[in-house]
């Protein structure tokens, strides 16, 4: 192995247009020794089973859909341009690109996970052409919309179902299954007049002048696609990563800690954290990192940031992390390492936290006694399985309380829940776990498809069939408490009056 694979100035690449440097050096560039690649190897055998990956047909599915959606959406631009009675010359050339972030762009994504596409369009489509909102709603009628706009267009294509706008959000989004498979698209509209093939996304000048939406949908491939250029000094390094990656999903999802809006850590988050670890131990093996991973993280010292690199500022005018200005109720940063820098774990409690630090802890203890068991008989078979063991959070704790949102009808349910939802880890984390005499409350991230609520809730059948429910567990502090009986009154009151009470119904359609 060349003597600088490794280093600090070996870990550095280059993407658009600028060279990128980690933020911290190298600890330890060794390759594994002979017992941490067999020690690897039972891991490699055990994700092998456990572990699924895509099937070749799943692949070439998605990557059909790609190209259809593709196809689609370049159409769908040269109409806009039509439209405005453009020239020839300039319809060809106006282009339109997508771009994949998240999970499916990194090559992690389990079978059925959803894809996160963002169409990158010139600045003659806007978000109406978009979505093809032509006329408002009134009480009587429903939206009327394009039937030439992109949304139209999907909603209508013979291979979509489940297809829902909303055109609403800080970040507007078309959701839809295509032939199965679950699409998130966004839009972007760059402020200027083509978006050609060899389009850098990359390149911090695609920010000039764009509009938030339009900034925080790049964020997504900017930030992934940087992720990634940093952990793929070598081939084996980045697979390495991916290995990781999977590994740390499955025991985030198994412990019920993947849920970024709930308070823990979502995929970037993951992709994040698993990165900062290959930059400091860049030629080990993938089990040698998970168990590295574990030790990181438990002893790692918040609210000091996860970073990659270190934040800079273009000029553009947008806000860009910094230790001193946002810093105020930061409890465990993640910063993004894509220009404008940001915090993306701003979701994270103090509750919350305690609870991660707990499973870095547990998690360590069981890749570490592993590892030890492994150098006392190495042909011995290892239990991989206890690490991802499904959380025992439903008999951990001695209280809980259900959380039932229910709705008059399945779609209006559906709305209501997902709002909801968007506000739990406030009604949990702020008003629940600072006000009480608790010593310990979690929230599990995993709706349950059901009513859990006995009869003095007086639902009727009908409402009970469109709900979901929510569980949290707790522990009260007996040396805090005062008289016999935990009264949550005052805070739920709150909650549905300073929270609840901002919901407004989705216009149909």
């Amino acid at each position: 192995m060349p003597a600088a694979s490794g280093t600090s100035s070996e870990m550095s690449t280059k993407i658009g247009g600028r060279i990128v440097q980690p933020a911290l050096p190298v600890v330890d560039p060794s390759p594994p020794s002979a017992k941490e690649v067999s020690f690897n190897d039972q891991l490699m055998e055990f994700c092998k089973h456990n572990v699924p990956l895509e099937s070749t047909e799943g692949i070439q599915r998605r990557e059909r859909v790609l190209n259809r959606m593709g196809t689609l959406c370049r159409e769908w631009v040269k109409t806009v341009c039509r439209k405005r009675g453009l020239p020839r010359d300039v319809i060809e050339s106006a282009g339109g690109q997508l771009f994949t972030s998240g999970s499916y762009r990194l090559g992690v994504h389990e079978p059925g996970a959803d894809i996160d596409i963002i169409l990158v369009a010139p600045n003659v489509c806007s978000k109406q052409d978009f979505f093809g909102t032509i006329a408002a709603a009134t009480d009587e009628e429903e939206t009327k919309r394009d039937p030439d706009s992109l949304a139209e267009r999907i909603r209508h294509h013979a291979d979509v179902t489940n297809f829902v706008p909303v055109e609403g959000a800080a970040i507007p989004i078309l959701t839809f299954d295509w032939e199965g498979i679950n699409i998130d698209l966004l839009f972007a509209r760059l402020n200027s007049p083509t978006v050609p093939t060899d389009f850098d996304i990359d390149n911090d000048a695609v920010l000039d002048g764009v509009d938030s939406a339009t900034e925080k949908s790049l964020n997504g491939p900017r930030v992934t696609n940087l992720i990634a250029a940093l952990v793929s000094g070598t081939p084996e390094r980045y697979q390495t990563f991916l290995a990781v990656v999977r590994c740390v999903r499955k025991w985030a999802k198994a412990r019920g800690l993947y849920s970024n809006k709930m308070g823990y850590w979502g995929g970037v988050n993951i992709n994040i954290a698993v990165a900062l670890c290959v930059q400091l131990y860049p030629n080990t093996s993938p089990a040698a990192l998970l168990r590295k991973f574990f030790l990181v993280f438990r002893t790692w010292r918040w609210p000091n940031p996860v970073m990659l690199t270190k934040p800079h500022d273009v000029g553009y005018g947008l806000q860009v992390w910094s230790p001193m200005a946002h810093n105020a109720r930061q409890v465990a940063p993640i910063i993004t390492p894509a220009y404008p820098a940001m915090n993306s774990t701003m979701s994270i409690s103090r509750q919350t936290l305690q609870i991660m630090h707990e499973e870095f802890c547990r998690g360590h203890e069981i890749v570490d006694r592993l590892w030890k068991d492994h150098n006392a008989d190495p042909s011995a078979t290892l239990d991989w399985a206890e690490l991802f063991r499904p959380s025992d959070f439903f008999i951990a704790y001695p209280y809980y309380l259900s959380l039932c949102i229910v709705g008059p009808t399945q779609e209006d349910a559906q709305a209501w829940v997902g709002f909801v939802e968007s506000r739990l880890r406030k009604l949990v984390s702020d008003m629940l776990g600072r006000s009480l005499p608790l010593s310990k409350i979690q929230l599990w991230p995993k709706k349950i498809e059901a009513c859990i609520a006995d009869k003095t809730s007086l639902l009727t059948l009908g409402q009970r069939k469109n709900s979901a429910t929510y569980m949290v567990g707790f522990k009260v502090d007996t040396l805090r408490m005062r008289g016999n009986q935990l009264n949550i009154e005052l805070q739920m009151s709150h909650f549905r009056e300073w929270e609840l009470s901002r919901f407004q119904p989705l216009i149909p359609g």
